[in-house]
């Protein structure tokens, strides 16, 4: 009552009328859920019949049909229904028992925080629930004494009926860094690490909150194994890629007028830098690779009748290496091979799919001491510790962002000073950069390298730092020679996991998961399945409904 004259005296009449109109305990007896009733004394809040309904199915899921292969089950919500606030907390008290099931509460790692703080206020009080987060990182120095205190911890929270707070980073650490420790011969510890692996996989029962996210078919964890090796090809490799993406910059506006509504192009404002270029589907991209190698087949001498034959295999992902071997050199296959990587396996596609500063960027932390692209989680968000796993992709997206972003003042004097000091012909390299801009847009005084002076302050900050900023040779030259030498590294081994070992059918216990939406229930792990309740079904249709709505039809900006 408290509640509704609180939402009426201000003005919210949907909560006013949610509230009046939802009588509580109607489906559920408080006499048989006492930690129900104290959360909702607790929170103030009375916990309302669809809340109760996610909660008993997750409880005890009650499958309709016959599936084996998926016993564990993830469900829709829609946001702001309470189920981070108040389902996650109900899971959290009525699943733990003690000396039988431990509650682990998975969440993003961005969310840890929140959740964290949230679940000690809920949970600490009355119902005397202690929350204690599990974290794991390779940085860690597993010993015997620590594996003792982890397992010791474990003991005592399934006694005492607490709950784990973790990520799915923490767990599929914890996962690789058991192999890592066995892999260098350190096996007591991978021992005492594997027996608490599966002591966890036959007492803890996985509830997941943001499912879509934590079991997404893009989810990985990496550790590299062995020591740091430059890329294979080392300097061809990113010279052939700089070589291909200037034949982007040439093809891009003419495949843009073709297809317009499946690609995003906009005109840079110099000659000589690269165009904001995006793909947005893949017809598009067949057009433009036949482009490309076509234009970097007929740049090379190669005979007339072998041509068709590079096409082939640069373009066709079946075509064989063996038809290649008795006709060119080594170095040349290595150049094929590169390249047929960009187009054929469509990593151009992928980098050009990503959106610069949205799925990768530079992180320009002042604590992060890497200049290659790294992977980002939204706008200008760094996805920190991560990093592209495949060299080409990483390469590629480098490229891009500094083409983007141009080169601060900084690393301009760099190129300019190596220029003078270590090049023996820096007047042929200056000419390729002037050459490649607007002859109109080059003052006089800067057009041959003897007219440059880098101590001349008004020079500097007025023709030759905002003129060759952007300058795609000069970028070129830039991560050459002080980024790609010292960063473009590959190591020979991978220890990989995935979403898919966060659902191991070795469990004894089920996981269940909730989330907001449910697109990914087709890429879902093979043990996981989509289980909405019928009451929720709806769910897309409301979410479709509230976006069509008059107010969301205009939007204001700073």
């Amino acid at each position: 009552m408290e509640r509704s004259l609180h939402f009426a005296i201000h003005g919210k009449d949907e909560d006013f009328k949610k509230e009046i109109s939802h009588i509580p305990h109607t489906n559920w007896k408080p006499c048989e859920h006492i930690s129900w009733l104290i959360l909702e004394l607790e929170m103030n809040i009375t916990i309302r019949e669809i809340q109760i309904n996610v909660a008993n199915h997750m409880i005890q899921p009650n499958m309709t049909t016959d599936d084996s292969t998926a016993k564990n089950i993830v469900m829709q919500m829609n946001m702001g229904e309470g189920k981070t606030s108040v389902i996650l907390p109900m899971l959290a008290v009525n699943l733990s028992s003690a000396n039988s099931t431990l509650v682990r509460i998975i969440v993003l790692k961005s969310l840890f925080p929140t959740n964290y703080q949230s679940l000690r206020y809920k949970l600490g009080g009355l119902l005397n629930r202690r929350i204690f987060p599990f974290a794991c990182r390779r940085d860690m120095d597993f010993n015997d004494q620590t594996i003792k205190q982890i397992c010791k911890r474990f003991e005592q929270g399934l006694h005492n009926g607490d709950i784990i707070l973790t990520s799915p980073e923490d767990i599929l650490s914890f996962d690789l860094l058991t192999i890592d420790k066995c892999r260098r011969n350190d096996f007591d510890v991978g021992r005492s690490m594997l027996t608490i692996q599966r002591w966890l996989k036959t007492y803890v029962r996985d509830v997941l909150d943001e499912s879509d996210e934590i079991l997404h078919v893009k989810y990985q964890l990496i550790y590299t194994v062995g020591g740091q090796q430059q890329v294979d090809g080392g300097e061809e490799r990113w010279k052939t890629i700089q070589s291909i993406l200037s034949l982007v910059k040439k093809y891009a506006e003419y495949i843009s007028n073709i297809f317009q509504k499946e690609t995003c192009y906009k005109s840079p404002e110099r000659k000589s830098a690269f165009p904001q270029f995006r793909l947005q589907s893949h017809e598009p991209f067949q057009s433009l690779c036949q482009q490309i190698a076509n234009d970097w087949i007929d740049s090379r001498n190669y005979r007339y009748v072998d041509k068709p034959i590079i096409s082939s295999f640069i373009l066709d992902t079946y075509s064989s290496i063996e038809c290649l071997v008795d006709k060119f050199p080594l170095l040349d296959i290595q150049l094929f091979l590169i390249i047929r990587g960009l187009l054929s396996l469509e990593v151009l596609l992928v980098a050009f799919k990503k959106r610069y500063r949205v799925n990768y960027g530079v992180n320009l932390s002042l604590t992060f001491n890497r200049l290659m692209a790294v992977p980002f989680r939204a706008k200008d968000v760094v996805a920190d510790r991560t990093e592209f796993g495949h060299p080409d992709v990483a390469l590629v997206l480098t490229h891009l962002s500094y083409y983007y972003s141009g080169l601060n003042n900084l690393q301009l004097s760099q190129c300019f000073n190596r220029l003078y000091e270590e090049e023996t012909n820096p007047a042929s390299i200056y000419d390729q950069w002037i050459l490649y801009e607007d002859a109109n847009d080059i003052p006089t005084c800067i057009k041959q390298w003897n007219g440059v002076n880098l101590k001349d302050y008004k020079q500097r900050t007025l023709y030759l730092l905002p003129i060759f900023r952007y300058n795609i040779l000069v970028i070129n030259y830039f991560l050459n020679y002080f980024v790609f030498p010292r960063e473009a590294k590959q190591f020979p081994n991978k220890l990989v996991s995935s979403a898919w070992d966060l659902s191991s059918s070795l469990r004894s216990k089920i996981i269940t998961g909730f989330s907001g939406t449910n697109d990914t229930q087709l890429l879902l792990p093979i043990h996981v399945r989509q289980y909405d309740l019928p009451e929720l079904q709806k769910t897309d249709a409301i979410v479709v409904n509230n976006i069509l709505q008059p107010e969301n039809e205009t939007y204001q900006f700073l």
